[in-house]
């Protein structure tokens, strides 16, 4: 299997695995050190460190405060350990009722364990924003 399909088959899996709530499966595919990085102006943006830290201001507030919010990856692009991928979000704000669907961009490096090490969202934060308001 080559590289490429190889990240694209465990990026396939987080996605999977956080909209079934399976956060431990998804978890097991960062690494210790792992960065990720919200987008500025997003409600959980920030960069934070490690699979809990990323667990906690992010994957759990999705869960907890959205009702069938995913992220649907639709393409991917591969350079190196490096892989974007293209696709969308949805979900309804629970305090609002609101709904959006968004476009968005991921970024993720790879490590020689085939662990995520880092992770850039990007994407139009204002159409999230607006189902909270």
């Amino acid at each position: 299997m080559s590289k490429n399909q190889l990240y694209k088959n465990i990026l396939e899996e987080t996605y999977l695995a956080t909209a079934q709530g399976r956060i431990e499966d998804f978890k097991s595919h960062l690494a210790a050190d792992i960065s990720w990085t919200e987008a500025a102006g997003f409600p959980y943006a920030g960069t934070y460190i490690g699979p809990d830290a990323v667990i906690e201001n992010v994957h759990a507030r999705l869960g907890s405060e959205w009702t069938n919010y995913s992220a649907t990856p639709v393409d991917y692009a591969f350079s190196g350990n490096r892989v974007m991928v293209y696709g969308y979000y949805k979900g309804t704000y629970n305090l609002t009722e609101k709904s959006f669907q968004a476009d968005f961009v991921h970024i993720y490096d790879f490590n020689a364990e085939n662990r995520i090490t880092h992770f850039i969202q990007i994407v139009d934060s204002a159409l999230v924003e607006k189902a909270m308001r």
